[in-house]
């Protein structure tokens, strides 16, 4: 049986401001109304049934998983949670051992999550076709015949084509320019798509011949509950150096369909309608005679350009990106700065997604903190308390129910309540609609590690 394994689990650094490591790109809406994530589990409709579909991700990411994918009835238990990241090789291990407990004859598509790939139907024949190749015990991979010479992408190098596919000599890592241009004129050479197609026997050998460790500890993983203890002691690696720089059973086939990565932004840019002056505007702009200038904007604030070139200009309220555009593979090195100097910005953005709904910081001074907070249908906080801070609710619409000191009560639009300090409360939102409240926090520390929780219907 045919059987999908999307890797969402990464954190899409070079997609900053936009993405942050709590909302990666893979969630996002960037081309049309779905997210990335969504969109690779539709092209694969027709070819893998829903029931069929795994999801590997990290355990920060599990109820956005689970909300997205909620319209597709992928069952639950399909979401495979990573304590931490490994790299691809053990996460498509893991869910090789898993899946082939089940169904020895198993057939993995393997997938990444924010991919951007267009003519589903030649997608799709490929595929099938690769399908086809793996069950006779082959590893295959989809390789992209390059528009480019790109230095973002990994390369591989093929030999002779028989069969309709492509023997492979090598996988080489991504390349400095002179190389990039070098592989762009020789006809041999392919872009490395991320996309396989295996059998998980067949992918498990390989992982004994060429990762014996990985092999070993995924061998002591007999169901998800196993996944804590064992984790721990597996070495993150890719699969790309981890195996397919090793195996003599790879195949490859030439996608016939169009495919980007969106690894970043240059790469978004290209897939845009351009002005007559080459420019992408998605954004409130004024422009005064700029050209190959590409503005994107999460924010509501006015963007004016007067004379620039070649640039790509994001937006949002807590963070301004403006980068040359030949420069845009850099911007992953302004997350690791941004991390090392310990920066909030590249964790998360001023709206904050939670199991519950969200909150917006609206302004954060020495203090005190206002926050809009939405809770949706149904849906409720954590019994809690705060030891350094109160804080003051303002009903804007709906009607919350607050416990507070032990006491419940009904509290409707127009009104408001007091939390002091020290204080067990909980926000509930008992209707059929979003409840909205203005949250304002008061005292000398207000940051989101002073709570003490003690009851959670999310198990944090």
């Amino acid at each position: 049986m045919n059987y999908a394994v999307i890797l969402a689990g990464g954190t899409g650094t070079r997609f900053w401001p936009f993405s942050r490591e709590l909302e990666p790109k893979q969630f996002m809406q960037i081309i049309g109304k779905s997210s990335l994530l969504q969109d690779t589990i539709r092209r694969i409709g027709g070819v893998i049934a829903n029931k069929n579909i795994y999801i590997v991700t990290n355990f920060k990411y599990f109820y956005e998983v689970k909300y997205q994918v909620a319209r597709f009835r992928i069952p639950e238990k399909n979401i495979i949670l990573e304590p931490q990241g490994k790299n691809t090789a053990p996460a498509i291990g893991l869910c090789a051992q898993l899946i082939g407990r089940k169904d020895k004859d198993a057939v993995l598509v393997v997938l990444p999550s924010d991919h951007y790939i267009k003519n589903a139907g030649n997608f799709k024949n490929c595929l099938k076709r690769a399908i086809r190749l793996a069950n006779n015990g082959l590893l295959v991979t989809l390789g992209i015949k390059p528009e480019s010479p790109s230095t973002g992408y990994g390369y591989i190098k093929v030999e002779s084509k028989s069969n309709g596919y492509f023997a492979v000599e090598k996988f080489l890592e991504k390349p400095d320019l002179t190389k990039a241009k070098a592989y762009f004129k020789d006809k041999r050479f392919y872009w490395n798509s991320g996309m396989f197609v295996w059998k998980a026997s067949v992918f498990l050998d390989e992982a004994r011949k060429y990762l014996p460790k990985l092999y070993a500890m995924l061998n002591l993983i007999r169901s998800t509950e196993d996944i804590a203890k064992i984790w721990p002691k597996i070495d993150a690696i890719s699969v790309d150096y981890g195996i397919m720089e090793h195996s003599k059973h790879i195949a490859l086939i030439p996608a016939d369909f169009y495919w980007t990565d969106l690894g970043s932004w240059d790469a978004m840019n290209a897939l845009l309608p351009k002005d007559k002056r080459g420019n992408v505007i998605q954004a409130d702009c004024l422009d005064l005679d700029s050209c190959g200038v590409s503005v994107f904007s999460r924010g509501s604030r006015l963007i004016s350009l007067v004379g620039v070139k070649d640039l790509i200009i994001a937006d949002t309220p807590d963070a301004l990106l403006v980068c040359a555009k030949h420069k845009a593979q850099d911007v992953k090195k302004v997350v690791e700065i941004l991390k090392s100097n310990k920066r909030k910005e590249h964790i998360t953005h001023t709206t904050e997604k939670r199991p519950w709904g969200s909150f917006t910081v609206l302004q954060s001074k020495e203090g005190f903190k206002i926050k809009l907070i939405e809770i949706g249908p149904k849906k409720r906080l954590s019994l809690q308390r705060h030891n350094r801070r109160a804080e003051h609710w303002v009903v804007v619409s709906g009607c919350a129910k607050v416990t507070t000191g032990g006491k419940v009560r009904l509290v409707p639009s127009n009104n408001s309540i007091y939390v002091p300090i020290g204080t067990k409360h909980r926000l509930e939102n008992p209707m059929n609609i979003p409840l909205k409240i203005v949250e304002v926090q008061t005292g000398g520390y207000l940051e989101e590690d002073d709570i003490e929780r003690f009851s959670d219907d999310f198990k944090r």
